[in-house]
Protein backbone atom coordinates (compact mmCIF):
# COMPACT_ATOMS: atom_id res chain seq x y z
CA UNK A 1 0.00 0.00 0.00
CA UNK A 2 3.34 2.50 0.28
CA UNK A 3 3.32 5.18 -2.58
CA UNK A 4 7.16 2.73 -3.39
CA UNK A 5 5.23 -0.40 -4.09
CA UNK A 6 2.57 1.92 -6.31
CA UNK A 7 5.64 3.17 -8.43
CA UNK A 8 6.20 -0.47 -9.49
CA UNK A 9 3.03 -0.99 -10.98
CA UNK A 10 2.57 1.65 -12.77
CA UNK A 11 3.10 0.05 -15.91
CA UNK A 12 0.04 -1.21 -15.49
CA UNK A 13 -1.70 1.54 -15.30
CA UNK A 14 -0.97 4.24 -17.94
CA UNK A 15 -2.80 2.51 -20.36
CA UNK A 16 -5.70 3.75 -18.67
CA UNK A 17 -6.82 7.45 -19.18
CA UNK A 18 -9.52 7.15 -16.32
CA UNK A 19 -6.37 6.43 -13.39
CA UNK A 20 -4.24 9.73 -15.12
CA UNK A 21 -7.37 11.83 -14.73
CA UNK A 22 -7.54 10.21 -11.24
CA UNK A 23 -4.04 11.35 -10.67
CA UNK A 24 -4.25 14.52 -11.69
CA UNK A 25 -7.26 15.61 -9.93
CA UNK A 26 -5.60 14.04 -6.41
CA UNK A 27 -2.56 15.88 -7.00
CA UNK A 28 -4.74 18.83 -6.31
CA UNK A 29 -6.60 17.54 -3.74
CA UNK A 30 -3.23 17.23 -1.78
CA UNK A 31 -2.73 20.73 -1.35
CA UNK A 32 -6.79 21.08 -0.58
CA UNK A 33 -6.91 18.80 2.06
CA UNK A 34 -7.86 15.38 0.12
CA UNK A 35 -7.37 11.76 0.69
CA UNK A 36 -4.34 10.79 -0.30
CA UNK A 37 -4.19 7.21 1.41
CA UNK A 38 -7.28 6.52 -1.08
CA UNK A 39 -5.29 7.20 -4.10
CA UNK A 40 -2.65 4.97 -2.82
CA UNK A 41 -4.91 1.94 -2.05
CA UNK A 42 -6.31 2.51 -5.55
CA UNK A 43 -3.16 2.28 -7.16
CA UNK A 44 -2.29 -0.63 -5.17
CA UNK A 45 -5.44 -2.51 -6.19
CA UNK A 46 -5.03 -1.89 -9.56
CA UNK A 47 -2.52 -4.54 -10.44
CA UNK A 48 -5.19 -7.40 -8.56
CA UNK A 49 -7.83 -6.43 -10.31
CA UNK A 50 -9.31 -5.91 -13.94
CA UNK A 51 -8.27 -2.46 -15.50
CA UNK A 52 -11.87 -1.30 -15.68
CA UNK A 53 -12.00 -1.55 -11.96
CA UNK A 54 -10.10 1.56 -11.92
CA UNK A 55 -12.77 3.67 -13.96
CA UNK A 56 -14.67 4.23 -11.05
CA UNK A 57 -15.96 7.54 -9.60
CA UNK A 58 -13.36 9.10 -7.06
CA UNK A 59 -16.14 11.00 -5.10
CA UNK A 60 -17.41 7.33 -3.56
CA UNK A 61 -16.40 5.67 -0.94
CA UNK A 62 -13.30 3.81 -1.24
CA UNK A 63 -12.32 0.03 -0.03
CA UNK A 64 -9.29 0.18 2.59
CA UNK A 65 -7.87 -1.55 5.47
CA UNK A 66 -8.93 0.50 8.45
CA UNK A 67 -6.17 -1.17 10.53
CA UNK A 68 -3.16 0.20 7.96
CA UNK A 69 -4.76 3.24 8.11
CA UNK A 70 -4.88 3.56 11.29
CA UNK A 71 -1.61 2.18 12.30
CA UNK A 72 -0.13 5.16 9.49
CA UNK A 73 -2.15 8.13 10.71
CA UNK A 74 -1.19 7.72 14.49
CA UNK A 75 2.63 7.51 12.97
CA UNK A 76 1.85 10.12 10.84
CA UNK A 77 -0.21 12.66 14.21
CA UNK A 78 3.21 12.11 15.99
CA UNK A 79 5.32 14.38 13.43
CA UNK A 80 7.95 13.50 11.24
CA UNK A 81 11.79 14.18 11.40
CA UNK A 82 11.97 17.49 9.73
CA UNK A 83 8.78 19.72 10.50
CA UNK A 84 9.33 18.39 13.71
CA UNK A 85 12.98 20.00 14.50
CA UNK A 86 12.24 22.63 12.54
CA UNK A 87 9.13 23.39 14.19
CA UNK A 88 9.44 22.08 17.91
CA UNK A 89 12.70 21.83 18.67
CA UNK A 90 14.40 24.71 17.49
CA UNK A 91 11.37 26.79 17.18
CA UNK A 92 8.55 26.31 20.01
CA UNK A 93 11.10 24.51 22.41
CA UNK A 94 13.31 27.80 22.16
CA UNK A 95 10.69 29.76 22.53
CA UNK A 96 9.85 28.04 25.45
CA UNK A 97 13.22 28.24 27.06
CA UNK A 98 13.60 24.13 27.15
CA UNK A 99 16.35 24.79 24.89
CA UNK A 100 18.95 27.31 23.38
CA UNK A 101 21.16 27.91 20.70
CA UNK A 102 24.99 28.24 22.11
CA UNK A 103 24.89 30.62 18.80
CA UNK A 104 22.91 32.97 21.08
CA UNK A 105 20.40 35.40 19.00
CA UNK A 106 20.36 37.92 16.77
CA UNK A 107 19.36 41.64 18.45
CA UNK A 108 15.65 42.27 16.49
CA UNK A 109 15.44 38.89 15.26
CA UNK A 110 15.05 36.91 18.91
CA UNK A 111 12.13 35.34 17.62
CA UNK A 112 12.64 33.86 14.63
CA UNK A 113 9.64 32.34 12.76
CA UNK A 114 10.61 28.35 12.64
CA UNK A 115 11.03 27.06 8.72
CA UNK A 116 9.12 23.61 10.15
CA UNK A 117 5.69 25.37 9.89
CA UNK A 118 4.49 24.65 6.26
CA UNK A 119 5.71 21.67 6.44
CA UNK A 120 3.69 20.63 9.52
CA UNK A 121 0.51 22.03 8.37
CA UNK A 122 0.94 20.15 4.73
CA UNK A 123 1.91 16.86 6.82
CA UNK A 124 -0.87 16.94 9.34
CA UNK A 125 -3.57 17.46 6.92
CA UNK A 126 -3.05 15.43 4.27
CA UNK A 127 -1.35 12.01 5.73
CA UNK A 128 -2.92 12.39 9.47
CA UNK A 129 -6.09 13.66 9.04
CA UNK A 130 -6.62 12.36 5.42
CA UNK A 131 -6.67 8.80 6.37
CA UNK A 132 -8.10 9.16 9.63
CA UNK A 133 -10.85 11.12 8.09
CA UNK A 134 -11.54 7.85 5.58
CA UNK A 135 -11.90 5.23 9.01
CA UNK A 136 -14.64 7.99 9.73
CA UNK A 137 -16.00 7.76 6.25
CA UNK A 138 -15.76 4.19 5.99
CA UNK A 139 -17.51 3.66 9.39
CA UNK A 140 -20.36 6.16 8.36
CA UNK A 141 -20.86 3.21 6.09
CA UNK A 142 -20.61 0.48 8.31
CA UNK A 143 -22.26 -0.18 11.21
CA UNK A 144 -20.00 -2.45 12.64
CA UNK A 145 -16.72 0.05 12.75
CA UNK A 146 -18.55 1.93 15.10
CA UNK A 147 -15.62 1.70 17.47
CA UNK A 148 -13.05 2.29 15.16
CA UNK A 149 -15.16 5.30 13.99
CA UNK A 150 -14.61 7.03 17.69
CA UNK A 151 -11.32 6.26 17.99
CA UNK A 152 -10.21 7.80 14.53
CA UNK A 153 -12.37 11.10 15.72
CA UNK A 154 -10.79 11.51 19.28
CA UNK A 155 -7.26 10.78 17.06
CA UNK A 156 -9.15 13.85 14.58
CA UNK A 157 -9.38 16.02 17.46
CA UNK A 158 -5.91 15.95 19.09
CA UNK A 159 -4.47 16.64 15.70
CA UNK A 160 -6.75 19.33 14.88
CA UNK A 161 -6.24 21.24 17.82
CA UNK A 162 -2.74 21.24 17.62
CA UNK A 163 -3.16 23.08 14.52
CA UNK A 164 -5.85 25.27 15.48
CA UNK A 165 -3.55 25.92 18.84
CA UNK A 166 -0.49 26.71 16.41
CA UNK A 167 -2.67 29.11 13.83
CA UNK A 168 -6.08 29.91 15.38
CA UNK A 169 -8.64 29.70 12.57
CA UNK A 170 -8.09 26.96 10.00
CA UNK A 171 -10.07 25.16 7.75
CA UNK A 172 -12.54 22.40 9.54
CA UNK A 173 -16.31 21.81 8.76
CA UNK A 174 -15.03 22.06 4.90
CA UNK A 175 -11.64 20.12 5.17
CA UNK A 176 -10.89 16.72 4.01
CA UNK A 177 -13.63 16.76 1.89
CA UNK A 178 -11.53 16.58 -1.72
CA UNK A 179 -12.83 12.99 -2.60
CA UNK A 180 -16.06 12.82 -0.64
CA UNK A 181 -17.56 16.08 -1.78
CA UNK A 182 -15.16 18.17 -4.40
CA UNK A 183 -14.27 20.76 -1.54
CA UNK A 184 -10.90 21.78 -3.52
CA UNK A 185 -10.93 25.03 -1.49
CA UNK A 186 -12.13 24.47 2.17
CA UNK A 187 -13.24 27.89 4.11
CA UNK A 188 -11.50 28.57 7.25
CA UNK A 189 -13.55 27.83 10.60
CA UNK A 190 -13.33 30.36 14.05
CA UNK A 191 -10.90 29.02 16.78
CA UNK A 192 -14.04 29.57 18.62
CA UNK A 193 -16.61 27.39 15.84
CA UNK A 194 -13.66 24.67 16.00
CA UNK A 195 -13.55 24.06 19.67
CA UNK A 196 -16.95 23.85 20.11
CA UNK A 197 -17.30 21.32 17.61
CA UNK A 198 -13.96 19.43 18.99
CA UNK A 199 -15.63 19.27 22.51
CA UNK A 200 -19.24 18.11 21.04
CA UNK A 201 -16.77 15.76 18.81
CA UNK A 202 -15.09 14.55 21.98
CA UNK A 203 -18.65 14.10 23.55
CA UNK A 204 -19.92 11.78 21.53
CA UNK A 205 -17.61 10.05 20.56
CA UNK A 206 -16.88 9.08 24.26
CA UNK A 207 -20.27 7.62 24.20
CA UNK A 208 -20.45 5.60 20.70
CA UNK A 209 -17.87 2.95 22.11
CA UNK A 210 -19.97 -0.54 22.53
CA UNK A 211 -18.42 -3.74 23.20
CA UNK A 212 -21.07 -5.40 20.99
CA UNK A 213 -18.87 -4.35 17.72
CA UNK A 214 -15.46 -4.95 16.40
CA UNK A 215 -12.30 -2.82 17.20
CA UNK A 216 -8.69 -1.94 15.85
CA UNK A 217 -6.02 -4.80 15.98
CA UNK A 218 -3.86 -4.82 18.96
CA UNK A 219 -0.82 -4.64 16.75
CA UNK A 220 -2.55 -1.80 14.55
CA UNK A 221 -3.53 0.66 17.58
CA UNK A 222 0.53 1.82 18.64
CA UNK A 223 -1.25 3.61 21.34
CA UNK A 224 -3.33 1.31 23.23
CA UNK A 225 -3.27 -2.00 21.60
CA UNK A 226 -6.73 -2.23 21.04
CA UNK A 227 -8.50 -1.58 24.30
CA UNK A 228 -11.42 0.39 23.40
CA UNK A 229 -11.72 1.65 27.20
CA UNK A 230 -8.16 3.74 27.25
CA UNK A 231 -9.55 5.33 24.06
CA UNK A 232 -12.56 6.28 26.06
CA UNK A 233 -10.22 7.58 28.76
CA UNK A 234 -8.05 9.58 26.71
CA UNK A 235 -11.17 11.41 25.22
CA UNK A 236 -12.23 12.42 28.29
CA UNK A 237 -8.98 13.40 29.04
CA UNK A 238 -8.39 15.76 26.01
CA UNK A 239 -11.82 16.96 26.34
CA UNK A 240 -10.50 18.51 30.36
CA UNK A 241 -7.40 19.64 28.32
CA UNK A 242 -9.69 21.73 25.63
CA UNK A 243 -12.05 22.97 28.04
CA UNK A 244 -9.32 24.32 30.41
CA UNK A 245 -7.57 25.96 27.50
CA UNK A 246 -10.84 27.74 27.04
CA UNK A 247 -11.88 28.84 30.73
CA UNK A 248 -11.27 32.10 30.65
CA UNK A 249 -13.19 33.00 27.59
CA UNK A 250 -16.07 30.78 27.75
CA UNK A 251 -16.37 29.92 31.78
CA UNK A 252 -19.77 28.36 31.00
CA UNK A 253 -18.64 25.47 28.90
CA UNK A 254 -15.75 24.86 30.86
CA UNK A 255 -17.81 24.26 34.04
CA UNK A 256 -20.62 22.31 31.88
CA UNK A 257 -17.34 20.26 30.51
CA UNK A 258 -16.12 19.10 34.30
CA UNK A 259 -19.86 18.39 35.36
CA UNK A 260 -20.42 16.08 32.36
CA UNK A 261 -16.73 14.53 33.18
CA UNK A 262 -17.29 14.07 37.09
CA UNK A 263 -18.11 10.68 36.71
CA UNK A 264 -16.06 10.03 33.50
CA UNK A 265 -13.11 7.44 33.13
CA UNK A 266 -10.53 9.63 32.54
CA UNK A 267 -6.61 8.51 32.70
CA UNK A 268 -6.29 7.43 35.98
CA UNK A 269 -2.83 6.32 36.21
CA UNK A 270 0.85 6.40 34.69
CA UNK A 271 0.23 2.94 32.93
CA UNK A 272 -3.04 4.38 31.18
CA UNK A 273 -1.25 7.55 30.12
CA UNK A 274 -1.09 7.43 25.65
CA UNK A 275 2.44 6.69 25.00
CA UNK A 276 3.28 6.15 21.39
CA UNK A 277 5.85 3.56 20.90
CA UNK A 278 9.01 4.92 19.02
CA UNK A 279 11.94 2.49 18.13
CA UNK A 280 14.45 1.87 15.52
CA UNK A 281 11.79 2.19 13.10
CA UNK A 282 10.11 4.87 14.53
CA UNK A 283 12.54 6.51 15.47
CA UNK A 284 12.39 9.58 18.05
CA UNK A 285 13.17 12.78 16.61
CA UNK A 286 15.13 14.04 19.02
CA UNK A 287 17.22 11.07 18.86
CA UNK A 288 17.51 11.56 15.51
CA UNK A 289 18.56 15.16 16.19
CA UNK A 290 21.53 13.87 18.46
CA UNK A 291 22.37 11.05 15.75
CA UNK A 292 22.91 13.28 12.98
CA UNK A 293 24.94 15.83 15.12
CA UNK A 294 22.85 18.73 14.69
CA UNK A 295 22.00 19.20 18.37
CA UNK A 296 25.67 20.86 18.55
CA UNK A 297 24.12 24.34 18.19
CA UNK A 298 20.82 23.82 18.21
CA UNK A 299 19.49 21.56 21.04
CA UNK A 300 21.11 22.64 24.16
CA UNK A 301 19.23 22.62 27.62
CA UNK A 302 18.71 25.94 28.47
CA UNK A 303 19.71 28.01 31.65
CA UNK A 304 16.33 29.25 32.18
CA UNK A 305 15.39 25.03 32.73
CA UNK A 306 18.88 23.97 34.70
CA UNK A 307 18.36 27.09 37.16
CA UNK A 308 15.15 26.10 37.61
CA UNK A 309 15.52 22.81 38.74
CA UNK A 310 18.90 23.29 40.59
CA UNK A 311 17.10 26.24 42.38
CA UNK A 312 14.55 23.89 43.77
CA UNK A 313 16.53 20.55 44.18
CA UNK A 314 14.55 19.01 41.69
CA UNK A 315 15.74 15.44 40.99
CA UNK A 316 14.51 15.44 38.02
CA UNK A 317 17.52 16.92 36.67
CA UNK A 318 19.54 13.94 36.55
CA UNK A 319 16.62 13.01 33.83
CA UNK A 320 16.55 15.99 31.70
CA UNK A 321 20.32 16.79 31.70
CA UNK A 322 23.53 15.17 31.73
CA UNK A 323 26.36 16.31 34.03
CA UNK A 324 28.59 18.88 32.14
CA UNK A 325 31.84 17.02 30.63
CA UNK A 326 34.04 19.33 32.81
CA UNK A 327 32.16 19.25 36.10
CA UNK A 328 34.67 17.05 38.11
CA UNK A 329 36.27 19.91 38.53
CA UNK A 330 35.52 21.55 42.13
CA UNK A 331 34.67 25.10 39.69
CA UNK A 332 32.25 24.02 36.85
CA UNK A 333 28.95 23.96 37.62
CA UNK A 334 27.56 20.18 37.86
CA UNK A 335 24.38 20.74 35.36
CA UNK A 336 24.74 24.41 33.20
CA UNK A 337 22.52 25.05 30.56
CA UNK A 338 22.73 27.52 27.62
CA UNK A 339 21.56 30.90 27.82
CA UNK A 340 18.34 32.35 26.60
CA UNK A 341 18.25 35.65 24.36
CA UNK A 342 21.36 36.63 25.01
CA UNK A 343 22.51 38.80 22.16
CA UNK A 344 25.48 36.71 19.72
CA UNK A 345 27.62 39.63 20.50
CA UNK A 346 27.60 39.18 23.91
CA UNK A 347 30.26 39.64 26.09
CA UNK A 348 28.80 36.95 28.65
CA UNK A 349 29.42 34.50 26.27
CA UNK A 350 32.93 34.58 27.32
CA UNK A 351 31.66 33.12 29.97
CA UNK A 352 31.26 29.87 28.78
CA UNK A 353 33.79 27.26 28.02
CA UNK A 354 31.58 25.77 25.15
CA UNK A 355 34.94 23.96 23.62
CA UNK A 356 36.35 23.01 26.31
CA UNK A 357 40.20 24.80 25.93
CA UNK A 358 41.00 22.08 28.25
CA UNK A 359 41.22 19.80 25.50
CA UNK A 360 39.54 16.74 27.25
CA UNK A 361 35.44 17.24 26.77
CA UNK A 362 34.74 17.84 23.03
CA UNK A 363 32.57 20.39 22.01
CA UNK A 364 30.69 20.55 25.29
CA UNK A 365 33.21 21.71 27.87
CA UNK A 366 30.92 23.41 30.85
CA UNK A 367 27.68 22.88 29.10
CA UNK A 368 25.44 19.85 30.09
CA UNK A 369 23.39 17.96 27.17
CA UNK A 370 19.94 16.78 27.09
CA UNK A 371 19.80 13.86 29.21
CA UNK A 372 19.76 10.22 27.46
CA UNK A 373 16.27 9.54 28.89
CA UNK A 374 15.20 11.50 25.78
CA UNK A 375 18.20 10.58 23.37
CA UNK A 376 17.36 7.13 22.54
CA UNK A 377 15.75 5.94 19.76
CA UNK A 378 12.77 4.14 21.32
CA UNK A 379 12.35 6.71 24.11
CA UNK A 380 8.48 6.79 24.32
CA UNK A 381 6.57 9.44 22.78
CA UNK A 382 3.94 11.58 25.24
CA UNK A 383 0.69 11.81 24.11
CA UNK A 384 -1.40 12.73 26.85
CA UNK A 385 -0.10 11.72 30.37
CA UNK A 386 -1.77 10.85 33.82
CA UNK A 387 0.60 14.20 35.40
CA UNK A 388 -1.15 16.20 32.80
CA UNK A 389 -4.46 15.66 33.62
CA UNK A 390 -3.71 15.75 37.80
CA UNK A 391 -2.56 19.32 36.57
CA UNK A 392 -5.73 19.86 34.35
CA UNK A 393 -7.92 18.76 38.17
CA UNK A 394 -5.74 20.87 40.34
CA UNK A 395 -6.57 24.32 38.17
CA UNK A 396 -10.50 22.80 38.12
CA UNK A 397 -10.08 22.66 42.42
CA UNK A 398 -8.71 26.28 42.37
CA UNK A 399 -11.86 27.02 40.19
CA UNK A 400 -14.09 25.22 42.57
CA UNK A 401 -14.65 23.05 39.52
CA UNK A 402 -13.39 19.60 41.39
CA UNK A 403 -14.11 17.87 44.62
CA UNK A 404 -9.91 16.55 45.46
CA UNK A 405 -7.40 19.46 46.78
CA UNK A 406 -5.28 21.43 44.41
CA UNK A 407 -2.57 20.83 46.56
CA UNK A 408 -2.86 17.00 46.65
CA UNK A 409 -3.72 16.89 42.91
CA UNK A 410 -0.16 18.65 42.16
CA UNK A 411 1.54 16.15 44.68
CA UNK A 412 -0.01 13.31 42.36
CA UNK A 413 1.25 14.83 39.64
CA UNK A 414 4.39 15.69 40.02
CA UNK A 415 4.93 11.91 41.47
CA UNK A 416 3.27 10.41 38.23
CA UNK A 417 5.98 12.66 35.81
CA UNK A 418 8.65 11.16 37.71
CA UNK A 419 7.12 7.33 37.97
CA UNK A 420 6.73 7.67 34.03
CA UNK A 421 10.85 8.44 33.82
CA UNK A 422 11.33 5.37 36.24
CA UNK A 423 8.99 3.09 34.32
CA UNK A 424 10.62 3.76 30.86
CA UNK A 425 13.85 4.77 32.28
CA UNK A 426 17.28 2.90 33.61
CA UNK A 427 19.30 3.26 37.01
CA UNK A 428 20.85 6.13 35.43
CA UNK A 429 17.70 8.10 35.47
CA UNK A 430 16.02 6.42 38.36
CA UNK A 431 14.25 8.78 41.07
CA UNK A 432 14.06 6.62 44.43
CA UNK A 433 11.01 7.11 46.52
CA UNK A 434 12.07 9.04 48.98
CA UNK A 435 13.78 11.30 46.36
CA UNK A 436 9.82 12.01 45.72
CA UNK A 437 8.94 12.85 48.86
CA UNK A 438 11.25 14.77 50.03
CA UNK A 439 10.77 16.53 46.77
CA UNK A 440 6.80 16.71 47.44
CA UNK A 441 7.30 17.95 50.94
CA UNK A 442 9.09 21.10 49.86
CA UNK A 443 6.27 21.93 47.47
CA UNK A 444 5.06 25.52 47.89
CA UNK A 445 0.87 26.26 48.38
CA UNK A 446 -0.70 25.01 45.06
CA UNK A 447 -2.02 28.13 43.38
CA UNK A 448 -1.51 28.29 39.93
CA UNK A 449 1.73 29.27 39.03
CA UNK A 450 2.95 26.69 41.02
CA UNK A 451 0.73 24.40 39.18
CA UNK A 452 1.60 25.15 35.88
CA UNK A 453 4.90 25.78 36.81
CA UNK A 454 4.78 21.84 37.36
CA UNK A 455 3.14 21.01 34.13
CA UNK A 456 5.49 22.84 32.42
CA UNK A 457 8.34 20.74 33.63
CA UNK A 458 6.31 17.41 32.68
CA UNK A 459 6.18 18.60 29.34
CA UNK A 460 9.92 18.97 28.84
CA UNK A 461 11.68 17.66 25.46
CA UNK A 462 8.36 16.12 24.61
CA UNK A 463 5.37 17.74 24.48
CA UNK A 464 6.44 21.20 23.44
CA UNK A 465 3.44 22.69 21.85
CA UNK A 466 1.54 22.12 24.40
CA UNK A 467 3.85 24.04 26.75
CA UNK A 468 3.71 26.68 24.31
CA UNK A 469 -0.37 27.03 24.75
CA UNK A 470 -0.48 26.89 28.07
CA UNK A 471 2.44 29.50 28.49
CA UNK A 472 0.49 31.66 26.36
CA UNK A 473 -2.92 31.12 28.46
CA UNK A 474 -1.35 31.76 31.79
CA UNK A 475 1.72 33.41 31.64
CA UNK A 476 3.62 30.89 33.70
CA UNK A 477 6.07 29.87 34.12
CA UNK A 478 7.22 33.65 34.18
CA UNK A 479 10.08 33.35 31.86
CA UNK A 480 13.13 35.16 32.02
CA UNK A 481 16.13 36.40 30.23
CA UNK A 482 19.91 36.02 31.17
CA UNK A 483 19.76 38.86 33.51
CA UNK A 484 16.81 37.40 34.96
CA UNK A 485 14.53 40.19 33.63
CA UNK A 486 11.06 39.21 32.10
CA UNK A 487 10.95 38.43 28.24
CA UNK A 488 9.41 41.24 26.89
CA UNK A 489 5.72 40.32 25.62
CA UNK A 490 5.68 42.64 22.81
CA UNK A 491 7.55 40.50 20.72
CA UNK A 492 6.91 37.37 21.82
CA UNK A 493 4.93 34.99 19.14
CA UNK A 494 1.75 34.56 19.56
CA UNK A 495 0.73 32.06 16.94
CA UNK A 496 2.25 30.88 13.19
CA UNK A 497 1.75 32.67 10.39
CA UNK A 498 0.00 30.83 7.78
CA UNK A 499 1.96 28.01 5.14
CA UNK A 500 3.00 29.77 2.14
CA UNK A 501 0.20 27.63 0.05
CA UNK A 502 -3.01 29.04 1.26
CA UNK A 503 -1.86 32.32 0.26
CA UNK A 504 -1.09 31.17 -3.58
CA UNK A 505 -3.57 27.82 -3.73
CA UNK A 506 -6.95 28.93 -1.02
CA UNK A 507 -6.41 32.77 -1.42
CA UNK A 508 -9.77 33.88 -1.10
CA UNK A 509 -10.63 31.47 2.17
CA UNK A 510 -6.96 32.67 3.44
CA UNK A 511 -8.19 36.10 2.94
CA UNK A 512 -11.54 35.95 4.71
CA UNK A 513 -9.89 34.29 7.30
CA UNK A 514 -7.50 37.20 7.75
CA UNK A 515 -10.00 39.53 7.44
CA UNK A 516 -11.63 37.59 10.47
CA UNK A 517 -9.05 36.68 12.60
CA UNK A 518 -6.03 39.90 12.42
CA UNK A 519 -3.35 40.18 10.30
CA UNK A 520 -1.07 37.36 9.56
CA UNK A 521 1.68 37.68 11.26
CA UNK A 522 2.72 35.53 14.85
CA UNK A 523 1.32 38.93 17.14
CA UNK A 524 -2.85 38.39 16.25
CA UNK A 525 -3.90 36.31 19.60
CA UNK A 526 -5.63 32.85 19.76
CA UNK A 527 -9.01 33.13 20.58
CA UNK A 528 -8.68 31.91 24.05
CA UNK A 529 -5.63 34.03 25.36
CA UNK A 530 -7.56 36.61 27.59
CA UNK A 531 -7.12 39.79 26.75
Amino acid sequence: MSLPRCHEQMSCIRSSRGIVKLVYRSVRFLVRYSFLLGLFVMLFASCETDLTDLNVNPDEPLDADPNYLFSYALQQGMGNYNSDVNLEQWGVMNWMMYLASREGVEVGREYPVPSGKDEFWREQYTNTLSNTQVIINMAQADATMINMQAAAEIWKVLVISQLTDLWGDIPYSQALQGISDNVLSPGYDTQAQIYEAMLQTLRDATERFTSDQKFFDAQSDLIYHGNMQAWRALGHSLMLRLATRINQVDAETYASVLEFLSDKPLISSVGESAIFPFNAVRKNHLWETMYRGESVVQNNPSKYFVDLLSATNDPRKRVFFEEAPLSFLPFIQKYRGIPNLLPNTSEEWNDYNLNSTFGIAGDWGDISKIGQWFLRDATPGIVMSYSEVCFLLAEASLNGLWGESAASLVQKGVRANMELYNLYGDEDSFIAGEEIEDYLNSLPDAGLEQIITQKWISFAFEQGYQAYAEYRRTGFPVLTNYFGEPIDQSIFPLRLPYPNSEYTLNRANYNQAVANQGPDNEFTAMYWIPE
